[in-house]
């Protein structure tokens, strides 16, 4: 045992796993034709297919759109102007 303990390293065992992009690709693609088709999953949940750009895309037909938030904006700019005016009319008058 000696003096002093020192601990030996400790050994993890890590199990390969094997990842294959080509079948990924496969399913992704069978999914999000199945969703196209309406065609549900082997347990009945609807799991649609996310690609790039599907986030911005979907932004553009909201509310929340950046030339809808621009039209907003310049109409509140406006009124603001109007009340503005019209309240320096009837203070000055």
């Amino acid at each position: 045992m000696g003096l002093f303990y020192i601990p030996k390293p400790k050994h993890y065992k890590v199990e390969p796993r094997f990842w294959d992009p080509e079948k990924e690709k496969r399913e992704a693609r069978e999914r999000r034709i199945k969703a196209e088709l309406g065609i549900k999953d082997e347990d009945g949940i609807y799991r649609p297919y996310l690609s790039k750009g599907d986030f911005r895309k979907s932004l553009a037909n909201t509310k929340w759109a950046p030339n809808i938030q621009r039209r907003r904006s310049n109409i509140r700019f406006i009124v603001l102007i109007a009340l503005l005016a019209g309240l320096l009319y009837f203070i000055l008058r």
